[in-house]
């Protein structure tokens, strides 16, 4: 008897076990997880062949049969090893250099499907993505705050890796006595550059001095305005005999500064249509795109248009994209963000990637654009070649703003190539047969109405 009720006991409960973990099963709404990665979400510096595993978890049982593997879109699920627990795959061919975009599906055996996608990247980067700003008043001229003001903001505010203060140098004080190699007379002047040094600190933040150089626009026929950087100090358009074109001649007598074409539009002035002058090439290499510091977008000025313009001239230049604050809004008024590929984060490293045209303009504060042409980034002029193998990555980690298009566009706005994506990581490589005197850039749509642009790749 007592045997029978130990048996009976041993029994109930046994299938008590079961149908509660029958009951959690069939409860189980959500879909499988992934524990962790080799090589790990985001993780740089990876060897060419790297060895991918995945593992992943579910509080019921992943089906193994729903899995699928996905390198650069590829689906690469029939070359790997899949157990109840990880997925592993080899490549057979070594990867470019680059960002490699990963993606996996699966399901649990109760239908629960998820997604997941991330990207690694192999080979060391060549260059670091530097956010920040290339227009900004302060009460020097026609806007409000203090140089301090202005370097605190874009710091500690908006986190930005480098801010330029760009005060109109038609309210400097000693303005028709200055010059570009000496304005140590002004007082504004050496204020700013004393500010600058004060704030200026390596691998941290990067202040910029700079001047916007500003021809009357309450005028017909404006001529437009042109900010300087890198200049040791500055002229006026109060000086008569500084015409447009002596202005291009005295800038390209000082090749080490930078000169920026600002807001090109009817309002303010397009430098007489955009004129092509082979001297001014050689020193002005930005052109505004986007400029302005309301929260909604379009109520900025758009100069894409301007910008395909100038390329078409025969212009070498780069987008950027500024908020031209005039309130003590200093970087925090929108996302707009010229974004820098340097080595490092220095006031010379930042000149040189600027010279060297290796910057993109977005309408976003952290998205991640790199462009290869054969291996040579945005900026570059490729000579003597007979195919280009074009590299596009794109990434947004904020989860709302996908990336929806990236276009690839030449001479007289052609479209060369596009694809549509919805996802915060897109990818895009192509080849293509050389054509001689073309340039290339790169436009990526977001949702949001965002759009970014990167400067070309010429060739010739």
């Amino acid at each position: 008897m007592i045997i029978f009720i130990i048996v009976l006991f041993i029994s109930l409960y046994i299938n008590s076990t079961c149908v509660e973990g029958a009951n959690l099963i069939q409860n189980d709404k959500n879909p499988p997880i992934i524990e962790n990665s080799i090589p790990k979400k985001y993780e740089q510096y990876i060897v060419s062949t790297p060895n991918i595993k995945i593992n992943y978890k579910d509080e019921s049982q992943v089906d193994k049969n729903s899995i699928k593997l996905f390198i650069n879109y590829k689906d690469v699920t029939k070359e790997c090893e899949i157990t109840d627990d990880y997925i592993t795959y080899t490549p057979n061919e070594k990867f470019t250099r680059g960002n490699q975009i990963v993606k996996i599906i699966l399901s649990d055996i109760n239908k629960n499907q998820a997604t997941y996608e991330w990207y690694f990247t192999v080979g060391i980067p060549i260059f670091n993505h530097y956010y920040g700003l290339l227009h900004s008043h302060t009460k020097e001229s026609d806007g409000h705050g203090t140089y301090e003001d202005a370097y605190h903001f874009a710091r500690d505010k908006a986190n930005l890796d480098f801010f330029a203060i760009t005060d109109h140098s038609n309210y400097f004080d000693n303005n028709l006595n200055a010059s570009l190699d000496n304005a140590s007379n002004s007082k504004k002047w050496t204020s700013l550059l004393e500010c600058k040094n004060w704030f200026s600190s390596n691998e941290k933040f990067i202040p910029i001095a700079g001047f916007e150089m500003t021809y009357p626009h309450n005028v017909d026929n404006p001529i437009g305005h042109i900010n300087i950087f890198n200049s040791k100090g500055f002229v006026s358009s109060n000086n008569p005999h500084l015409t447009l074109e002596k202005f291009y001649e005295l800038i390209y007598e000082h090749d080490y500064v930078v000169g920026q074409f600002n807001h090109p539009c009817e309002k303010f002035g397009d430098f007489y249509n955009l004129k092509y002058s082979p001297l001014a090439d050689e020193v002005i290499s930005l052109i505004e795109v986007y400029n302005g510091y309301f929260k909604d977008i379009k109520k900025n000025i758009n100069s894409l248009d301007m910008y395909q313009k100038a390329l078409d001239l025969g212009w070498h230049l780069a987008p950027t994209a500024n908020q031209d604050n005039h309130l003590i809004d200093f970087g925090v008024a929108n996302e707009f963000r010229t974004v820098i590929l340097s080595t490092s984060l220095t006031e010379n490293s930042i000149y040189d990637a600027l010279k060297k045209m290796r910057v993109y303009a977005t309408n976003d504060k952290n998205i991640k654009i790199d462009y290869f042409i054969n291996n040579l980034p945005m900026g570059s002029t490729i000579k003597n070649t007979s195919k280009l193998n074009f590299y596009i990555s794109v990434i947004d980690n904020d989860e709302n703003d996908k990336i929806k298009k990236i276009e690839i566009i030449s001479n007289d706005n052609k479209i060369i190539k596009s694809k549509n994506f919805n996802s915060n990581i897109a990818k895009l490589e192509f080849s293509i047969k050389s054509d001689t005197n073309r340039f290339y850039y790169v436009k990526v749509t977001q949702n949001n109405n965002k759009v970014s642009v990167s400067a070309p790749i010429w060739i010739k």
